[in-house]
């Protein structure tokens, strides 16, 4: 069953408590909104955006050869 919540005169909304749960919010939590296929998102924003995106792009450099052997191809390529 979906849950609701009325916006108040200032926009600003209470979010459900069994959401508040599952995602683990408390008040002063940061969180982010997005637009995803016509419908609002809501996420807990990370504690540490550094280590949200920590090898994000891992995989990418096993096409390179590794990250090693490409910036030494490209430092290379420099002189």
């Amino acid at each position: 069953m979906p849950l609701s919540s009325r916006l108040t005169s200032k926009c600003q909304v209470t979010v459900p408590r069994e959401i508040r749960k599952a995602l683990r919010l408390s008040p002063g939590n940061l969180v982010h909104f997005a637009i995803e296929g016509g419908k609002a998102v809501l996420r807990p924003a990370p504690e540490s955006h550094a280590r949200a995106l920590k090898g994000l792009g891992k995989d990418a450099w096993g096409s390179l050869g590794g990250a090693d052997r490409f910036l030494r191809k490209e430092r290379d390529s420099w002189a």
